[in-house]
Parts: structure tokens; sequence; C-alpha cells
């Protein structure tokens, strides 16, 4: 494992600790480990932790894929709920409601759940220290933001307070979801990061079906504020409750250390810096997209595109927790970093290209389900998920990057994926509206067709580039 100030080849036993001593050993003793250590030098051992190694990285990955997936299908199931129990025109206020709330804990968090895989494995008896520092950071800057985005867009609001309901209860529902939503990552991350990965995935799940428990309960009565209401319950109980398990678990993984580390002030601005930059990017790709959308053409479309988005999501955000993995697989084992790297290109396309071409195929059936006028969004759908695919490879290189702790060169890639995406979304014209003064689901192609060709672009930079440095005679970036 390296810090975000130091190069990729400098060992972890170089490191200060918070008191300013050089650690005794290079990762704390109790560091998960499927295997023996091997004895120096022994080839045999060398490859039994190298193929241990291997199976942790896919144990994670996998639990933090389906964490991700299990959210984003269990999100489409509620959606689909919705869609059959209530009009149209209230899905679409709905989906700006939790579009806005999840941009706001996306941003607010600081990406402080990635920075839990680079240093939780290191943190040794320090870990809980680490754990409920976090938390001091993302809770008021969540409430502080969320605020201000309710002030700045009080529409939103207007959703979860319902049709006679005070404006500050739906602001206050705002800001509720957006700081359980800005520690939901962080607990994921923490768990997976000292050995618990598993944890993530049951309380992921667990979490899905009460939240569709009580869209089923309050959905056709309340209306846009129903759906609302079963995002934000179940978010408030499973985050106190995520709190308390993650603070045993990671107090249970420092008792067993001999060391302690926590990141210095200018280690933790080093990495959160840029790649908080870069997730800011990720958070206004997933949920700002939609926000956009409902605003320029209409609850209606809205509706339809944002069914459409979240399909898609489900691929992007399993595969991107994915590649999460392979930070905490670098520190385990930072000597094979080359054989990680080249394992995670082959998983990603061996797990995620087979749903994209389903999703593909079954478009029309897909959306079929929500409704007639959610079909109509068939063809914007398949042209999406086409994009999907060099995704896949601006998604793996954004892992890597992450883990090799090039801060910048993430942020950089991941803010140009993204501004591409949020200039079509701003910038394409919506085409004429109907005698209802609605848009026409099918003025949104366009919007699709600029998602896939700015996502191929950004694939075709990623794959040349190296093969310039090379040319050039510089390392690649």
């Amino acid at each position: 494992m390296t810090r975000p100030d130091q190069d990729a080849t400098t060992p972890l036993s170089v490191y200060e600790n918070e008191g300013g001593e050089a650690p005794t050993v290079a990762v704390p003793v109790d560091m998960p480990l499927t295997v023996p250590m091997p004895t120096v030098g022994s080839e045999a051992g060398a490859q039994q932790d190298a193929a241990a190694s291997g199976k942790s990285a896919l144990s994670d990955g996998l639990a933090l894929s389906i964490s991700g997936a299990v959210g984003s299908v269990a999100g489409l199931i509620s959606w689909l709920i919705a869609a059959r129990v209530m009009p149209q025109e209230a899905v679409g206020y709905a989906t700006a409601f939790v579009s806005a709330f999840l941009l706001v804990a996306g941003v607010a968090q600081l990406n402080l759940d990635s920075a839990m895989m680079l240093w939780m494995p290191k943190s040794g008896k320090r870990a809980a220290a680490l754990f409920w520092r976090s938390h001091a950071v993302i809770i008021p800057a969540c409430a502080a933001v969320g605020l201000i985005y309710m002030l700045l867009a009080p529409e939103i609001a207007r959703t979860g307070a319902g049709p006679d309901g005070s404006l500050w209860f739906g602001m206050f529902l705002f800001v509720i979801a957006a700081v359980g939503w800005g520690l939901w990552g962080v607990h994921d991350f923490s768990l997976v990061a000292i050995g618990k990965p598993w944890w993530a995935s049951w309380r992921n799940i667990v979490f899905a079906l009460v939240r569709i428990g009580l869209l089923v309960a309050l959905g056709a009565g309340l209306g846009a504020q129903g759906i609302v209401l079963s995002w934000v319950i179940p978010i408030a109980v499973f985050t106190v409750g995520s709190a308390v398990l993650g603070g045993v678990y990671t107090a249970k993984f420092g008792n067993k250390a001999t060391t302690g580390w926590l990141p210095s002030r200018s280690e933790a601005a080093k990495f959160l810096g840029p790649t908080t930059l870069a997730h800011w990017g990720t958070v206004l790709l997933f949920n700002q997209v939609t926000v956009i959308v409902v605003q320029r053409f209409g609850p209606i479309p809205g509706a339809a595109f944002f069914i459409a988005w979240q399909a898609v999501m489900v691929v992007d955000i399993a595969a991107q927790r994915f590649m999460q993995s392979l930070s905490a697989q670098l520190a385990r084992d930072p000597e094979g970093a080359k054989a990680h790297i080249a394992a995670s290109r082959k998983r990603i396309f061996v797990i995620f290209l087979p749903m994209v071409l389903v999703g593909i195929a079954l478009a029309d059936f897909g959306l079929q389900i929500f409704g007639p006028g959610y079909a109509e969004a068939s063809t914007v759908l398949r042209v999406l998920l086409i994009g999907m695919i060099p995704r896949l490879v601006i998604s793996h290189e954004l892992g890597v990057r992450q883990a090799m702790n090039k801060g910048v060169a993430f942020a950089r890639l991941q803010l140009i994926s993204t501004f591409f995406v949020i200039a079509v979304v701003l910038f394409m014209p919506t085409g004429a509206v109907d005698a209802s003064g609605q848009h026409d689901v099918a003025s949104l192609l366009p919007v699709a067709i600029g998602y896939a060709v700015s996502q191929a672009l950004c694939a075709v930079g990623v794959l040349a580039l190296p093969l310039l440095k090379r040319l050039r005679g510089a390392p690649a970036a």
C-alpha cells in the first residue's frame, strides 16, 4: 500500500504513524488473509499467497458489486411499483427528489468511502478512530450542502412535504436522506476493508426489501411523497444500525493489531482533493443528469428517461464498485499490482458485458413492464446501453488509477467523461412540444446518442494514451 504522495513502489514500512514513529511492521498484524504467511523467499509460498490474494480480491469485488447491484435493482423494482400505482407525472417529480439527495450525499461525503478502502487496512489499532472521524466530517457536510440545495431548489422539497405539508418538513426529510446516504458508502467500504465484505451485501439486501415494502404500503395513498418516505425512513434507521455495526467491527479489527496509523492532514488532503473532484463527476453523472432532464423536458418524458437511466446505472454502479476492491487488494499485495490489474480487466468484462447485451436485447420487454409511456423510451435505453460498453473501459481505468493513488489522473478522466454528458443534456435541443405542452419521449434520443458517443471518445483516449506515452518515451499516466 502506498501513501498518496509516494511512488507506487515505496514500501508501507517507511511511512510514519500519527505519532511520528515508523511502524514496526509493514501492515497491521490482523490483515485478513486466507492462508498462513509464507516463508520469505519461498516460491511455493509466494504462489500460494498470490492465489489467496486473488480469491480475496474476487470476493471483495463481488460483495461490493452485489451491494451496488442490489440497490440499483431494488430501485428499479420500486420505480416499477410506483409506475403501476401512480401517474407518470408524479413519478417524474419523485425522481427529481431522490436524484437530488443522492447528488448531495455524493458531493458532500468527499470520497471518504474510497478513502476507507485505502486507509482502513493499514490503520491497525486506530481503525475505530478512522471510522468515527469520517462520520464527524460527513454528517455536517451533508447537512449543510443539503440545506443549501433545498434553499436553491425549494420545489424539490415540496415533493417531500406533500400537497398540504410544510416546506420545512420536506427540507428536513431531504437533509436526513442526504446525511444517511452520505454515510452509506463509508459503512460498506469499511466493512469490506476489514475483511467483512458480505455484511455489506446482506445489509443492502435487507434495506432494499424494507424500502420496497414501505413503497407498497405508502405509495398508492401518498403518491410522490410516499416514494420519498419509502427512501427516507429506512435510510435513517439503517444508517444508525450500520454505524453501530461498523463501529463494533472496526474496534475488533483494531484490538488485534499491535500498531496504529492514521493519515496526516496533508496526506488526507493529497488523496481526497483530486479524487473528490472525480467523485463529484461520478455523482453528477449518476444523479444530476436525470434532474436536468426532468427540468428541461418535463416530468413525463423525464420519468421515462429516469427509468432507462437507472437500468444503465445498475451496470455502471456495480462495475465501479467491483473496481473499488482493487484498492484493498493492492494494499494487501502491492508487489502483485500488475497481475491484479490484468485480472480485474478480464473480470470486469466477463461479468458485466453479458449484462449489457441482455439489456439491449430485452429493452422493449423490460420497459413495457412499467407501462406504455415508459416503453416509448426503449430505443433510448438501447443506445444508452451501447454507450455502457466503452464505459466499462473507463470504469476499469478509473479503478486502476484510484488504487494506484493517481488522484489527478483519476479526477481528470472522470470529470472529462462526465462533463461531456452534462454538456449534451444541457445544450441538446429539446424539440417541439405536443398539444398538452409536453415533450415527446423520442426527443430524448439525441441525449442518449450524445452519451454513447462521449463515452466512446473517452474510451478511445484511455486505450490510446499508453501507446502515445510509449511512442514519446515517457511513462504511462
